[in-house]
C-alpha cells in the first residue's frame, strides 16, 4: 500500500526535531524554507546545526529531550540513533496529538518524509514509503540532475500568467494549452539559458489563451498492446503511452497498461464485447476530435492493430482528417497466444505453414473451408469462441480428421490463463467451454505442447484434463472425454508436401 503525499503548510507552526547530530541535520535541511518554527533539542550538535542556530534559522537547546519539549509542536521528528529514545518521544508526541516522523523506522511513523528536489516554488518529492531511504535519495539525485536549476523561473511565470488570467476572468484549467504554449517552449528556454525570454513567452501565452488553434499539431498513434500482460507490450508502445495526452483503449488491453500513461492523461474506454461496445464511427470521431485539439492520442488495441483490429480503418479516418497517424505493431495473439501455451505453429516434419482466420461472422466470411480442411497447415482461429462448433463442422465436412488435435487458449499471458486440449470432433459436438478471448489452434502441432511451459508461473497457463473439469464440465463432456494430447509425440502429417522442413519456399499464409 502506498502512502498519500500531501503538501503541509507549516508556516508559523512549531516543529520539534529531537537530535542534533548528522541524522537530525538532514531533516533540518528539508524543513528550511517551510517557514516553520524549528526547535532542535540534542546534546551534541554538528557544526552545521550550530551555524543554523547562530543565524537564527532554528532554535537550539543542547541537552537531552524532555517531555515538555513536545508541548505545542505540530510535527515531531525523532532523529536520534537510539530507538528507545525515539519510541519514548513518539509516545509523548501522541499524548499531545502531534504528528510523528521517526527517521529510518517506518513502523513508528505517522508520516514519512520524501526526498525532495526544490526549485523555488516547485518541489518534486520521491518516496519509497520508508522502505528504502537510500533508494529515494538516489532517485532524487537523478531527478535533480535532469531538472534545470532555474526551472523555478518558469514556475514563477506560470504563476504570474495564472494570476493575470484570473483577474481578467478568462482563466480555465486547460492542461494541453498550458503545456504546449507555455511549459514546453519555456523549458527549452530554461535549458538553453535564455531566462530573459520567459517574460515575452508569458505575454504571448496570455494574449493567445483560449485560442482554438493549437500551437502543436495533434497526432494519433495506434499501439498494439499484445496478447495479455502489460509486460508484453513493445518498448516503442510503452514510450508512446508515456507521452500520451489521451488514451482510447479496448477491453482486451491489460488495465495495468494504463498505468504507463501520465496520471493527467484522459482515459476513454471503447471496449467491444458481444452485444455492447462503441461503434467504429464513434471511435474514429473520438480520435480525430482529440487530435485536432492538439493532443497526442494513443489508440490502445489488444494484440496487433492490423490483425482483425480494424486498425487500418482508424488510420485511414485519421489521415483523411489531415492528421498524422503512426502505427506501433503489437504481438498478435494469433502467434503469441499459442507460444505462451507452449504450442509451436510450425515444426519441422509436421507443419511448415499456418493460416490465421477470423471466427467472427463466418457465414459472411470468404473462407474456402474445403481448402482449409485439405491443407496441411496449422489453423489459428481468432474471435471464434462462439462459433467454434460451426467451424469444426465445416472443417470435418471438408475432410479434416475427426481426431485432429485442438487447443483452446484462453487469456494467454494473464495470471488466469487456461488451456484446454481436445479434438476437432469434440469441438464440433460441444463447442468452446471457455469465454472469449480464446485462440483456437487446430493441427498436429498441438501434440508438441510443452507441459512445463503450460504450467510456468510466468504465464499462468495450465492444461485442463477431465479430473480438473469435474466441478464445471464443459458442454462437450456429454459427448466425449477431453483428452490431453500433450506428450503423445509427433504424428505424421497426411500432406507429405509440408512435412519436410520449414523452408522459406513454403508459403506461410497469415493474416498479419
Amino acid at each position: 500500500m502506498s502512502g498519500y503525499l500531501l503538501a503541509w503548510d507549516l508556516r508559523g507552526r512549531r516543529v520539534l526535531v529531537v537530535g542534533a547530530g548528522s541524522i537530525a541535520e538532514g531533516k533540518i535541511e528539508t524543513l528550511r524554507g517551510t517557514g516553520a518554527d524549528i526547535v532542535v533539542v540534542g546534546p551534541a550538535p554538528t557544526p552545521r546545526v550550530r551555524d543554523l542556530a547562530a543565524a537564527g534559522t532554528i532554535r537550539l537547546s543542547t541537552r537531552e529531550v524532555r517531555r515538555r519539549d513536545v508541548v505545542g509542536a505540530r510535527l515531531v521528528v525523532a532523529a536520534t540513533d537510539d530507538r528507545s529514545v525515539n519510541r519514548r518521544v513518539r509516545r509523548w508526541a501522541h499524548a499531545v496529538r502531534a504528528v510523528v516522523n521517526v527517521v529510518d523506522d517506518p513502523a513508528l511513523c505517522d508520516v514519512t518524509v520524501p526526498a525532495t528536489v526544490r526549485r523555488g516554488a516547485a518541489t518534486i518529492a520521491v518516496t519509497t514509503d520508508g522502505a528504502s531511504p537510500a533508494a529515494a535519495r538516489f532517485l532524487r539525485e537523478e531527478i535533480e540532475r535532469a531538472v534545470p536549476p532555474r526551472v523555478d523561473e518558469l514556475v514563477d511565470q506560470a504563476a504570474s500568467a495564472r494570476r493575470k488570467l484570473r483577474e481578467s476572468g478568462t482563466y480555465r484549467y486547460d492542461y494541453p494549452a498550458w503545456r504546449q504554449r507555455l511549459f514546453e517552449p519555456g523549458m527549452r528556454e530554461v535549458a538553453e539559458g535564455r531566462i530573459a525570454s520567459l517574460g515575452e513567452l508569458r505575454r504571448r501565452f496570455i494574449a493567445g489563451f483560449g485560442s482554438t488553434t493549437p500551437i502543436r499539431t495533434g497526432s494519433v498513434t495506434l499501439v498494439g498492446a499484445g496478447p495479455g500482460g502489460a509486460d508484453l507490450i513493445t518498448m516503442r508502445g510503452a514510450a508512446a503511452l508515456a507521452r500520451a495526452d489521451v488514451v482510447v483503449y479496448d477491453r482486451l488491453a491489460d488495465p495495468a497498461l494504463l498505468d504507463l500513461a501520465p496520471v493527467v492523461a484522459v482515459r476513454i474506454p471503447v471496449g467491444k464485447a458481444k452485444g455492447s461496445g462503441t461503434d467504429q464511427e464513434v471511435i474514429n470521431a473520438t480520435l480525430i476530435e482529440h487530435a485536432k485539439r492538439g493532443s497526442h492520442v494513443v489508440r490502445l488495441k489488444g494484440g496487433d492493430p492490423f490483425v482483425f483490429g480494424r486498425g487500418s480503418e482508424e488510420r485511414d479516418a485519421v489521415v483523411a482528417a489531415g492528421l498524422a497517424c503512426d502505427v506501433v505493431p503489437g504481438l498478435s495473439s494469433s502467434m503469441s497466444g499459442p507460444a505462451l501455451a507452449g504450442i509451436p505453429l510450425t515444426h519441422r516434419g509436421m507443419s511448415a505453414s499456418f493460416t490465421v482466420l477470423s471466427g467472427h461472422r463466418i457465414a459472411e466470411a470468404d473462407h474456402d473451408w474445403d481448402a482449409l480442411a485439405r491443407s496441411g497447415s496449422t489453423l489459428v482461429v481468432l474471435m471464434g469462441a462462439s462459433t467454434a462448433s460451426e467451424i469444426a463442422t465445416r472443417l470435418l465436412a471438408g475432410g479434416r480428421p475427426a481426431d485432429e488435435p485442438v487447443a483452446l487458449v484462453h487469456r494467454a499471458g494473464r495470471p488466469d490463463a487456461r488451456t484446454i486440449v481436445s479434438t476437432l470432433r469434440e469441438l464440433r459436438d460441444g463447442g468452446c467451454p471457455l469465454p472469449a478471448p480464446v485462440v483456437i489452434v487446430i493441427g498436429q502441432v498441438v501434440t508438441l505442447a510443452d507441459p512445463t511451459t503450460m504450467v510456468a508461473p510466468a504465464n499462468g497457463n495450465h492444461v485442463e484434463s477431465p479430473s480438473s473439469m469435474v466441478a464445471a464440465p464443459p458442454p462437450w463432456e456429454q459427448h466425449a472425454t477431453i483428452r490431453s494430447l500433450v506428450g503423445d509425440g509427433p504424428r505424421t502429417n497426411r500432406d507429405q508436401r509440408t512435412t519436410t522442413s520449414d523452408d522459406p519456399a513454403h508459403a506461410h499464409r497469415t493474416s498479419g
